[in-house]
């Protein structure tokens, strides 16, 4: 069903706005597969959803094997269908338990169980024939993988097992689906969020993120690329219908609110119900993303709205209305009517026609500001409808002609702390967190483009997983399909990505402070495509059970007053304080003492002792010092000992001061320590060195000799290319040059080249013949001197030049011989794609046919010789395969006229003609793809004429056609 979008109109002079219809919206096909339904009534009971099916019996073992088709369930591209049992109708209630078996089939499909065992739940056929197993597929759109219908297994009425055939690719695509949600969970974060919020974000998330199916939609490839299902939404981020509404259900189901799918097969569309507040709302997030996809555009038209107000909007511009909705897929609450209208203005998203970013409590939008030319970038509160404006600034968007479009067409993107948002000519950023707000300008389309004024930046978002921007001359973005390939869609844009990392990809992490009981911890994330990283806080620990240090004594105790000590938990720091009893002095307990005067050898002294308890003291006398014998201290240097005299040292008694000198022996130098030695002689590459060592304890000379200097070895490589071997080496900064020798096979070494100065580190040698194993090796020089090298072999091999002709069973392709080739490998590329060998063709063979191609297609060929597992160089050669066509010729009043079959990819045609006994010569050359005959007037009567007609496209051209002959 098509859904019209809003179409822009440009004016001059004064400023007006004008909304058209006209534009296509949505395609919204294949989401119903249902025959015939049952719309469900208020009041009514909800059954199971609707299926056919067949059962085949076996009257030996009792057993019936059923298969159920799940060709209606809503991944395979259908919405189940809920059945109202009517007023009389006979019923009979099921015991089964149902909650077991939706936990029993989710917990098997996400084992990649095959077969999952229900024989002890109650599950009978006329379970399974209201849709006990359907309706649990329904409600789990997360779940892509499943393939077909189902078998299960019964015991008389009872069913005892249930078997599933999964897709091949199934565990892949699921795991890159499960991805994806985890993905949405990173950047969506409801918590404090109220209901109308979470749907809110859930609506944003999709249309800035989903582009509609709209190319798979012409070319019938929906299916094929997941365009029902959540692995198109949130994978692909391409869908119809039926994959926004399935995405928005498994969201809101997860978030915990009531919700549902609802479908009308009158306009062939799905969309959803939420309940929230106690109150039904219908959403259509699919008519909300316009078509061709806008990135950065976003509508409110069908958010949170009533069922009135949906069908009246779907009337503006369709002649068929939503009043054979059918309500399938429920959670939570049974749906009853949607009849409130309390969102569907006063709210901050109505009007807003791009999306919304949420962040740390608040939603930013831009909007239109004080006229029709300017707007405001707005940071708005939901719980304290408190508006902010940011940012505001003006925007002209004119047209080539030097009109302009009124309205506001720039639009935002938030990331981080940054906002980017765009104007006519420019795309920009401001930082929402700080206090002045001066926006930044990060590429001006007139100067990185040239684009000339009335071509805009009109669009700017995420569209299949990338940010770009678009730049064209009209807000009505669009597509056309191409003239020549009904498969084609030409942008009528120019398209560009803005380098940004729109999905962060975390690591484990790394704790950067470790959490304690009395404070938190952090712990960094770095992105691993990008490199930003993200700091989260990890909660302190939680002292259950103190563990009580030795304690501290605060205050002591005396044998006057009590003492305290106070206790410290060795976990969170929680201090106790105990009582210390007083002391009781019993019996006196000295200390040490103190000395308060010390004895001399002249004088007595004193000393003082306190008692530890209770601090009497008594004093005694120290006996007057006497010296009987003499202790000597270390002694002091007076005159220090060299290698060739004493020296004299004093010593001093301890006790007395009495002095004496004792001798000190001369040095022996029974070690020489040689100090770092004097180059007398430098060494050159001719002749040795001498160095000089003097002992620095003694005085003592010695000479040694200093080695011949050397060059150093000259490690070579080589490299073929093109027209020889390459040969490089590694550099001898001493030399004056160096030699290269080449020896062929076993052969001996001859000079190949003498190469002058020491920074000429390659050469090229072409001199070389295919299939020949040359070595080489180089070495450094300096004058008479030369220094060793190592040793390089390589084996040559030429060039093969590829040639292309068309001949009438598909592309022949040529090659001259190599020399010493032992193999031809055969690459082919289509297109622009990656070479593939297709062949691998003998030393004597020089031609190939390739059958295995496409009429119109572009095709290129590489041959690479082989000797063994080295390779030559090639030079390819690009065709494009266009099929011999079948000519016809009659005779005709005015002259001969030739007829031809089109060719696939064929721009025009050449005919060639001759008589009888003569040469062929191009005779008319025709334009475009449809012309299919010719006249030749130039002709005698009487006279016997021969024609064949090739394709051509471009400098490319078909085999000749069948020669035919006329006689006019």
């Amino acid at each position: 069903m098509r859904k019209k979008r809003k179409s822009y109109i440009a004016v001059t002079g004064s400023i007006r706005s004008e909304w058209l219809r006209g534009l296509s919206r949505k395609i919204c096909i294949g989401a119903l597969a249902f025959s015939a339904a049952v719309v469900l009534l208020t009041g009514g009971k909800v059954g199971a959803y609707a299926s056919d099916q067949t059962r085949v019996s076996s009257d030996e073992s009792q057993v019936t094997v059923g298969y159920d088709d799940l060709d209606d369930t809503l991944q395979k591209g259908g919405l189940g269908v809920v059945v109202e049992q009517q007023d009389g109708a006979a019923s009979l209630a099921s015991t089964y338990d149902a909650t077991a078996l939706e936990k029993r089939i989710v917990e098997g499909i996400k084992a990649w169980q095959t077969s999952i065992d229900v024989s002890e739940l109650g599950l009978t056929r006329d379970d399974i024939d209201n849709g006990a197993v359907k309706s649990i597929i329904n409600s789990h759109p997360e779940f892509i993988s499943l393939s077909g219908g189902y078998t299960y297994w019964t015991s008389g009425s009872s069913i005892t097992k249930i078997q599933f055939t999964y897709l091949t690719n199934a565990k892949e695509e699921q795991q890159e689906l499960d991805a994806a949600l985890q993905e949405v969970k990173s950047k969506i974060d409801t918590s404090g969020m109220s209901d109308e919020e979470i749907v809110l974000a859930y609506h944003e998330y999709l249309t800035s993120t989903v582009a509609y199916a709209y190319e798979d939609y012409f070319n019938g490839t929906i299916a094929a690329n997941h365009g029902y299902d959540m692995y198109g939404a949130l994978v692909k981020h391409s869908c119809v219908c039926q994959g926004y509404a399935e995405t928005m259900f498994y969201l809101l189901r997860e978030a915990g609110l009531s919700c549902a799918i609802a479908s009308s097969e009158n306009i062939n569309h799905a969309w959803n119900i939420v309940k929230i507040h106690g109150k039904w709302y219908h959403i259509d997030a699919t008519w909300d993303d316009p078509v061709w996809d806008m990135p950065g555009r976003s509508y409110h038209d069908y958010f949170l709205v009533s069922f009135d107000t949906m069908n009246k909007n779907t009337l503006i511009n369709h002649t068929k209305d939503r009043t054979d909705m059918v309500v399938s897929a429920q959670w939570g609450d049974t749906y009853t009517t949607a009849v409130d209208t309390t969102y569907e203005s006063g709210k901050f998203w109505n009007g807003i026609e791009k999306a919304i970013f949420y962040k740390d409590g608040y939603w930013y939008s831009i909007s239109e500001g004080s006229s029709k030319t300017s707007f405001n970038i707005n940071k708005y509160q939901y719980s304290t409808n408190i508006n902010k404006v940011l940012y505001s600034g003006t925007a002209k968007w004119t047209t080539p002609s030097g009109g302009y479009y009124p309205g506001v067409y720039s639009s935002i993107y938030l990331r981080g702390d940054n906002l980017y948002f765009t104007t006519p000519d420019s795309l920009n950023k401001i930082d929402i967190t700080s206090t002045n707000v001066n926006p930044t300008e990060l590429i001006n389309i007139r100067t990185q483009y040239n684009s000339s004024t009335g071509n805009n930046l009109y669009a700017f978002g995420e569209q299949y997983g990338k940010l770009v921007y678009f730049i064209t001359d009209s807000p009505n973005i669009k597509k056309t399909k191409d003239s020549s390939n009904s498969s084609k869609y030409n942008k009528e844009y120019a398209e560009y990505t803005f380098e940004m990392c729109i999905s962060h990809k975390w690591d484990a992490g790394v704790v950067t402070k470790e959490p304690t009981y009395t404070s938190t911890g952090t712990k960094k994330y770095t992105c691993t495509n990008c490199g930003e990283t993200k700091t989260e806080t990890i909660a302190k620990l939680v002292c259950t059970s103190h563990v009580w240090d030795s304690g501290k004594i605060v205050t002591a105790p005396t044998y006057k007053t009590e003492g305290t000590k106070k206790y410290t938990c060795k976990n969170c720091g929680t201090t106790k304080t105990e009582t210390i009893a007083k002391l009781v002095c019993t019996s006196h307990v000295w200390d040490a003492g103190v000395v308060i005067k010390e004895p001399t050898y002249t004088s007595t002294g004193t000393k003082k002792y306190t008692c530890k308890n209770c601090g009497t003291t008594k004093t005694e006398t120290i006996a007057k010092l006497v010296c009987t014998s003499h202790v000597w201290d270390g002694g002091k240097v007076v005159t220090a000992p060299t290698y060739k005299t004493e020296g004299t040292k004093k010593y001093t008694c301890k006790n007395c001061g009495e002095t004496k000198t004792e001798t000190i022996a001369k040095l022996v130098c029974t070690s020489h320590v040689w100090d770092a030695g004097v180059v007398t002689k430098k060494p050159t590459y001719t002749s040795a060195g001498t160095k000089e060592y003097t002992c620095v304890n003694c005085g003592t000379t010695k000479t040694s000799s200093i080695a011949m200097l050397k060059l150093s070895k000259v490690t070579v490589k080589t490299a073929v290319y093109s027209t020889g071997i390459k040969i490089s080496w590694t550099s001898e900064k001493n030399a004056s040059g160096y030699y290269i020798y080449r020896k062929s096979g076993k052969g001996q070494y001859a000079l190949l080249k003498k190469v002058t100065g020491v920074n000429t580190l390659a050469f090229n040698d072409t001199k070389v013949t295919s299939g020949v194993i040359y070595t080489y090796k180089v070495q450094a020089y300096k004058g008479t001197v030369v220094g060793a090298g190592t040793e390089a072999s390589r084996c040559f091999v030429g060039t093969a030049k590829a040639k292309t002709a068309n001949e009438s069973t598909g592309i022949k392709l040529s090659w001259n011989k190599v020399g010493g080739a032992r193999s031809y490998k055969i690459y082919k590329r289509i297109g622009t794609g990656k070479y593939t060998c297709i062949k691998t063709a003998s030393s004597t063979t020089f031609t190939y046919l390739d059958k295995a191609v496409k009429a119109g297609t572009i095709y290129t060929y590489a041959v690479k010789p082989y000797i063994g597992r080295t390779a030559g160089t090639y030079v390819a050669s690009k065709y494009v395969c266009l099929r011999p066509v079948t000519a016809k010729v009659s005779a005709a009043r005015n002259g001969v006229t030739v007829r031809w079959t089109k060719t696939a990819g064929a721009t025009s045609y050449r005919v060639y003609r001759k008589t009888a006994g003569g040469k062929y010569a191009l005779v008319k050359k025709i334009g475009g793809a449809n012309a299919l005959s010719w006249t030749d007037t130039n002709t005698a009567k009487g006279k016997t004429y021969y024609y064949y007609v090739r394709a051509f496209k471009g400098n490319y051209y078909s085999a000749a056609s069948k020669a035919v002959n006329v006689k006019r």
